[in-house]
This record gives structure tokens, C-alpha cells and sequence, in this order.
């Protein structure tokens, strides 16, 4: 099995466009969490932090009925078991879904190299960089 970090955030992807819960759990590592709203990184009430599923759950409601997530360029800082990765994330809707996108973000995520050598998802943060705007 293909277990790059690459392919990872792939399946993450296909699992949020396809609904797939059990697939998309596989893609997330222990206590993996979600930058769910661009203010709760900063805040320090953490009820106001989710697990990636619930924050995931609530992403597809809202988008998924009319758009699949597609990705572009990444980038991964690697130092060990663990991983930063920056990639263009785009909402692409599912009625001109060969369109070019027009804006992407840039996503970041951090993975982490578990005991068994599989990589999972331990921060995923579709705002990106875009957080800098919300300081």
C-alpha cells in the first residue's frame, strides 16, 4: 500500500467527496484535531475546538452537496516522524467540475508517522495561511 504523505491527503480528500466516514476516520491519527472556524485557533475555550470528524461532518453538510474538494500544488516539511504540509485546496462545484478554479487556499496539515510507519493527519486547517488574516 502507497502510504506517502501525498497519497494520504488524497484519500482524506476522495473520503470528504465520496461521504466516506470509515475512510475518511483511516486518514486522521489519535486525537486528531480541525481548525474548524478561523477564530478558534486563537481562542483558548476549547469547546470552541472540534474533532476532525464532527468539524468534517459539518464541512460536507454544508458544501459537499454541491462541490468536490480538489488539490493542487503541496509542499511537505519533513523533519522525522513528523510533517508540515502546505497545499492548494480548491472547492471546485460539481455541475463544471473540469473548470479551472479560480482561488484556492493554501491549506496546511500536519502529519505524523505512526508506530506502524502509516502517516495520519493529526492537524488538518483548510484556512491555510488565511489565518494570518484573522490575528
Amino acid at each position: 500500500m502507497n502510504n506517502s504523505i501525498s497519497y494520504v491527503l488524497q484519500q482524506l480528500h476522495d473520503a470528504v467527496n465520496q461521504g466516506d466516514q470509515d475512510a475518511l476516520a483511516k486518514c486522521y491519527g489519535k486525537g486528531a484535531q480541525v481548525v474548524s472556524t478561523p477564530m478558534s485557533v486563537t481562542s483558548q475555550d476549547p469547546s470552541l475546538q472540534q474533532d476532525c470528524m464532527s468539524a468534517l461532518l459539518k464541512f460536507q453538510k454544508k458544501f459537499m452537496p454541491d462541490h468536490i474538494v480538489t488539490t493542487g500544488d503541496e509542499r511537505v516539511i519533513q523533519a522525522g516522524d513528523i510533517a508540515l504540509v502546505v497545499a492548494k485546496l480548491y472547492l471546485v462545484p460539481k455541475a463544471t467540475p473540469h473548470a479551472l478554479p479560480c482561488e484556492g487556499k493554501r491549506a496546511v496539515y500536519v502529519m505524523q508517522k505512526d508506530a506502524t510507519g502509516e502517516w495520519r493527519c493529526i492537524i488538518d486547517n483548510f484556512f491555510g495561511t488565511d489565518l494570518l488574516d484573522f490575528a
